[in-house]
């Protein structure tokens, strides 16, 4: 048996064959991938978003792409959290994984957000079985006066895999 290591743990945009970050807003995953940094999720605060403040969200994919192995008992949460004193990223996780939202304004529906900086404090997302995805939903609150930028911050997951010895 064989470990499941970090490259084989996509994060994916949504919807079906989308490219674009900023167009992440849910429906069927595609199968792109965007990586674990926030910035590369969310789009440049521009002034006049830091002036007004702001808040986004996005739906990601989180996919397990071993062959082999199952992720036990994964877990979620921001490993380094966003650098700035004017943003803080949420995330929750979407059981049922296919909501869709209108725009990055509305927020999606029956889920609870949470700013989750370690795996004690992480969303549990169960055992994520070969091929097996696991919706994601990130607000992103940027506070009225902030100044422009990026959110930094890395989305990190653990979990584990069984290893019978055989």
């Amino acid at each position: 048996m064989s470990k499941i290591v970090a490259s084989e743990l996509k994060i994916l945009l949504t919807p079906a064959s989308n490219a674009d970050p900023l167009l992440s807003l849910g429906g069927v995953g595609s199968d792109v991938e965007v990586g674990v940094a926030i910035h590369s999720i969310f789009d440049y605060v521009n002034p006049d978003e830091g002036v007004a403040g702001d808040v986004e969200y996005r739906a990601v994919d989180l996919e397990n792409t071993n062959l082999v192995e199952t992720l036990y008992g994964a877990v979620l949460y921001i490993s380094t959290p966003t650098s700035g004193v004017d943003d803080s990223i949420s995330l929750a996780y979407d059981s049922t994984g296919t909501q869709a939202i209108a725009d990055e304004s509305t927020p999606p529906i029956g889920v609870t957000f949470s700013e989750p900086a370690s795996k004690a404090t992480g969303i549990a997302l169960g055992d994520i079985a070969p091929s097996e995805k696991r919706r994601i939903w990130l607000r992103r609150t940027v506070t009225s006066g902030a100044a422009d930028g990026v959110s930094a911050g890395v989305l990190t997951v653990t979990g584990g895999t069984y290893d019978s010895g055989a």
